[in-house]
């Protein structure tokens, strides 16, 4: 099949010549209830009403050697994990009664982290701008679970290091673990505040089982200036941290302006071919180095020297020597969209089976707020009005190119994005139930788990929605990616929305199959 790609500014139209295949066909297999009484927040709770199941919980649902895990918090204010074995064994829970979880923050997600190589499982917990609330397992917890009691004797006490005792976190936001091709983890989160804070990355070591590495990745200075006003400062969202199959690194964001600016803007790239220490922009393929076991500054001259104009970082821990990835790093704003576009923070990224980087993020743009201003609205606000949102796809192709189409249909919560094996796109997200009625507010808690897909053939230009699971859900959705990528069973986690404000409710997890 022969691929025409047409260029029309920002936007790229894929048309493909030849015979169209169809978007895959999905079909429900499990519903289980994985906690009867998780926990809620109030109506109208000032960043909404769901604490269990938000983007930027990076895993708060995985698999590993056949078992399958969930961390959430329960309607009596405890982290729980949750596990069973796969396809269709009880749910057994952990309920750790020595942390009481006192908040109504949003921002306060639980979260959860697996290494391969010992098997240890990780959990960090009620952060924003807070002191690291962290626990691990004993070693082996997910390499031999059978034989392992399911307890909360399982687990280290709740500490605020991790390199080293004493050594405390501080100002931790949105952590996020995510593993290495080669069985070992990493923790990312902000440290700081919105508008002006750093992102760091700290590695750990399955072998040793220890923390180190820790450093400053995303910095938070610079001057921007647009037709809202003038920042000095400002921090990243990432859509996600995430490796490919030859081990890069990637990570896509927005930057987020001083909090009380406007909204964000710019889709922005850079990934990592050496563990996170050097890193690049998307203009072209990237480093082509062998990368051997000298030291970190060997490998940053011969990268420097090779590829200057495509390296914007290279770390060695210490930001102030580091070259760090900033506003005016060359060639990282891979999509320009400016704030005016209500563009959302922390959406959906991942990487289809060629290595290549996809994210899909709703924005507003001029045709959209069009057509809200003929149904009268006339302010279009920091976010845009809800009917005027629209789920944008874009994707680097293998030339460093990036490719751009909107979905056919109004957004609904911030989303996430799956590949199966044969590369086609799979999104999971809420649906709002009227947006007109929504007006300008992103907080929703009555919609319907919704579905949707696109071929790889056609360039991931044939969005369809492929399957409604109907709700009320109060939570954002989130999958089992390893789960996915290892069975073709799409496993979803979905929360119902109270009929009492505040009030626990089951949390569930619903398997999908698709076909073609």
């Amino acid at each position: 099949m022969m691929i025409r790609y047409i260029l029309t500014g920002m936007m790229v139209i894929v048309a493909a010549v030849g015979a169209a295949k169809a978007v895959p066909t999905v079909q429900k297999v499990s519903d289980t209830v994985v906690h009867s009484a998780a926990l809620t927040f109030p109506f109208g709770s000032v960043y909404g009403d769901a604490i269990n199941g938000l983007s930027f919980q990076q895993e708060a649902v995985m698999s590993h050697n056949g078992w399958q895990y969930v961390v959430y918090y329960s309607g009596d204010r405890r982290v729980c994990l949750s596990r069973r074995c796969l396809p269709d064994g009880p749910w057994q829970t952990i309920v750790f009664t020595d942390y009481y979880f006192s908040g109504t923050d949003a921002h306060d997600v639980a979260v959860m982290g697996l290494c391969p190589n010992d098997g240890t499982i990780h959990l960090a917990f009620d952060h924003h701008g807070d002191t690291l609330h962290y626990r691990v397992s004993q070693a082996g917890a997910a390499c031999e679970p059978g034989q392992m009691t399911w307890s909360a004797a399982l687990f280290g006490p709740v500490r605020t290091w991790l390199e080293q005792e004493g050594k405390t976190v501080t100002q931790v936001t949105y952590p996020r673990f995510f593993q290495t091709p080669e069985g070992d983890m990493k923790l990312a989160y902000r440290y700081g505040s919105s508008g002006d804070g750093d992102s760091m990355l700290v590695d750990y070591d399955g072998a040793t089982g220890t923390w180190s590495g820790s450093r400053m990745v995303i910095h938070r200075q610079g001057v921007f200036t647009d037709s809202l006003g003038t920042s000095y400062n400002r921090c990243a969202y990432p859509n996600g941290w995430h490796c490919g199959p030859d081990g890069t690194i990637h990570v896509t964001w927005v930057w987020r302006e001083n909090a009380t600016v406007g909204a964000n803007h710019g889709l922005q790239y850079s990934a990592s071919r050496d563990d996170g220490w050097t890193w690049v922009n998307g203009s072209h393929s990237g480093i082509r180095a062998v990368l051997g076991g000298g030291a970190p500054q060997t490998l940053f001259q011969l990268i420097r020297t090779v590829h200057e104009d495509n390296v914007i970082a290279w770390l060695s821990g210490n930001p102030s020597s580091d070259m760090l990835i900033r506003l005016d790093s060359p060639g990282v704003t891979a999509v320009a969209i400016d704030r005016y576009y209500g563009l959302m923070n922390q959406q959906a990224q991942a990487i289809d089976p060629e290595g290549r980087i996809h994210a899909v993020m709703w924005h507003c743009s001029e045709q959209t707020y069009a057509a809200a201003r003929e149904l009268g609205y006339t302010d279009m606000g920091r976010w845009g009005p809800a009917i005027a949102r629209r789920y944008h796809h874009y994707w680097r192709d293998h030339d460093g190119h990036w490719q751009h189409v909107e979905l056919p249909f109004a957004a609904g919560s911030r989303p996430t994005l799956f590949f199966r094996e044969n590369g086609d796109a799979v999104l999971i997200y809420q649906s709002c139930p009227d947006p007109q009625a929504l007006g300008y507010d992103i907080y929703f808690d009555n919609g319907d788990l919704t579905v949707c897909a696109a071929t790889a053939v056609s360039g991931w230009t044939d969005w369809a929605i492929v399957y409604v699971e109907q709700g009320p859900f109060i939570n954002e959705m989130l999958g089992d990616a390893q789960r996915f990528a290892a069975e073709g069973v799409l496993s979803v986690m979905v929360q119902e929305t109270p009929a009492v404000s505040g009030g626990a409710t089951p949390l569930r997890i619903v398997d999908y199959v698709f076909a073609d």
